[in-house]
């Protein structure tokens, strides 16, 4: 069998593997290992010598890309970022940033849009996302505008930002290491930023002033079961004291609610051993008041997430812990609970949690929920250290809802993941360290200074990306070895040999902006950057201008939600459907496309 056969083999190989991404009906997880089986089978005994590597195709030069230093370094940041996601690092900063819940929130926005830009230049976006969408339906109800209308320009967002510094995208990552094994030679960190801010500013100006008003307008009339759907959950009666530092003191009722807490309702206020029910008019809150919400798990978990001090009796210093968790829990049918209320048992002295929140039930009474009888059933909130949470399976009491568990912030670490996370940054921008070296530092240190557990960095790993990103590797170097990779930058070259260079780039860059909303940006980032270079050596030119193309285009990922993680993440949030990617996303991969040949042509590639 010939080298071209095998060729051949790849090319199919690939194709399928890119319908099969495109029509999302298998788990990405299983196409991504069924390409690698199958190069692997076909590979095992292969006799032919590869191009770039002259020595055979076989599987130890394929499973190389187990231990790309791409792939290392991207699954390294993306334990950094959840380091910071799980200490809150970055959610003090985000709460700051929106200051007055009543003032200015249009300008909020556009703050909240210009942090996250920032943050995307140096982290992954998934945390950042992960972080932001609930900040954002908080702004969007302030502003009285859907939240449909700003969670794609958040994704997209997130997305320009990536595409200004090295590690600001996994796709960028990527390419780099590729073009190291290839000609030697790695990207620096801020090697393409010139180009990237130019291109990036243009898509942030459309992603923030024009996006939301068509998607507005487009969405007038639809009912946003969103807002339901990412808030719904059991009503909890959630007891909170007011003491000297709480922000309620001396706020006033209107209409029965308070503007502070507007969200949730207030059940009844305990004061001085004397009930008052509502309706609260022109009530007054003081010191030493106790007040019973009516209060979602989601809302609560944001409220304490985001250091809220209305909520700082909740963290009482008895039931502090490293690793908080809040989890739902049902009371068993031969609980002791049964026709007692909480302050008749030892629970919370027993098991050193601490329960914050009881479903709410018509039955009870409007009192503090430590004095409300319980029944078989009933579910409580339980909020705890992770180890004591575990404990609780051997309790006959209750039966811990483990699906439910959201862990909270340790906060006490904040400080040291900021600093790691800083090293890393600036090791790596420095040239100080390589990115693979520095990402890996900052992993270590953060399992040696106890930011994360080794189970906290096992879960940050993303089987998903990795094995899209491994498969994609063999898949190029599959490509390359076989003359694959040649094939199409000949094809690609008689095909634009009368063009200009400066044409040349812009198809190339609106050929790989397509595919990659079909594909993947990083498998198109991996499987492209060989053909990149190739036909820059085809057009007698340095490599650079391809390169950078190729990253530009590859996270040009907007027009569909499976083109880029951070669109299938708002997906839900937003409740979105497949047309809305396409009709706010194609504008801006076109508006991207001429942006990019515009600035080609004015200042160079």
């Amino acid at each position: 069998m010939t080298q071209e056969f095998y060729m051949w083999i790849v090319f199919g190989l690939t194709f399928l593997t890119m319908i099969l991404y495109s029509l999302d009906k298998i788990r990405m997880e299983i196409i991504s290992l069924f390409s690698i089986v199958v190069l692997l089978l076909v590979f095992q005994n292969s006799p032919i010598l590869g191009l770039s590597s002259g020595g055979p195709i076989n599987i130890n030069l394929l499973l190389q890309g187990f231990a790309n230093p791409a792939l290392i370094a991207l699954m390294s940041l993306l334990v950094i970022g959840h380091g910071l996601l799980v200490t809150g690092a970055l959610e003090d900063i985000a709460v700051w940033l929106s200051g007055d819940r009543d003032k200015n929130t249009i300008y909020k926005f556009y703050g909240i849009m210009v942090l996250v830009f920032i943050l995307s230049a140096t982290l992954n976006n998934t945390p950042i996302i992960i972080m932001f969408i609930p900040i954002i339906i908080a702004i969007s109800k302030q502003m009285d505008v859907s939240s449909r209308s700003i969670l794609i320009p958040l994704s997209y967002v997130s997305i320009l930002g990536g595409m200004t510094t090295l590690i600001g995208s996994s796709t960028n990552l990527l390419v780099s290491g590729t073009t190291s094994n290839l000609i030697g030679r790695e990207l620096g960190f801020f090697e393409f930023t010139n180009q990237g801010i130019i291109l990036a500013s243009v898509g942030f100006i459309y992603a923030i002033f024009i996006l939301p008003r068509i998607l507005e307008r487009k969405n007038k009339g639809v009912v946003e079961d969103n807002k339901e759907n990412f808030e719904s959950g059991r009503i909890y009666l959630v007891e909170i004291a007011v003491n000297e530092e709480n922000p309620l003191i001396g706020k006033k009722f209107t209409s029965g609610i308070l503007s502070d807490i507007k969200d949730t309702a207030v059940n009844v206020i305990l004061r001085d051993g004397e009930k008052i029910l509502p309706p609260f008019e022109d009530i007054d809150i003081k010191i030493g008041d106790k007040l019973v919400l009516e209060i979602t798990k989601n809302q609560l978990t944001e409220k304490i997430r985001s250091n809220d001090n209305i909520f700082n009796s909740i963290d009482d210093n008895n039931f502090s812990s490293e690793r908080a968790v809040l989890i739902e829990a049902s009371v068993t049918p031969r609980s002791f609970f049964i026709g007692r209320n909480l302050t008749q048992t030892n629970f919370e002295a027993e098991t050193n949690c601490k329960i914050i929140g009881i479903k709410n039930d018509k039955k009870f009474l409007r009192n503090l929920p430590r004095y409300q009888k319980m029944e078989a059933g009933h579910i409580l909130l339980i909020k705890g250290e992770e180890e004591d949470i575990k404990n609780l399976r051997g309790k006959k009491e209750i039966f811990p809802i483990e699906w439910s568990a959201i862990y909270l912030p340790a906060k006490q670490f904040i400080l040291r993941s900021r600093i790691i996370f800083a090293v890393t940054i600036l090791s790596a921008a420095t040239g100080l360290l390589n990115i693979t070296v520095a990402a890996l530092l900052g992993v270590i240190l953060m399992l040696l200074t106890n930011v994360l557990t080794i189970r906290d960095a096992v879960s940050a790993l993303d089987t998903k990306i990795f094995l899209l990103v491994a498969s994609s590797i063999m898949l190029s170097t599959a490509l390359q070895e076989t003359g694959g990779a040649l094939y199409i930058a000949e094809f690609l070259k008689n095909l634009l040999i009368n063009f200009d260079m400066i044409t040349v780039l812009s198809l190339f860059f609106i050929f790989i902006a397509v595919i990659t909303n079909f594909l993947s940006n990083n498998a198109t980032a991996v499987l492209f950057a060989p053909i990149a270079i190739n036909l820059a050596s085809d057009f007698n030119i340095q490599p650079e201008p391809f390169i950078y193309c190729l990253i530009f285009a590859a996270n040009c990922s907007f027009a569909t939600p499976i083109g880029y993680k951070t669109n299938l993440l708002v997906m839900g949030p937003g409740n979105y459907q497949f047309k809305d990617y396409l009709t706010s996303g194609i504008p801006l991969v076109l508006l991207m496309w001429l942006s990019y040949t515009v600035m080609i042509s004015f200042f160079g590639y």
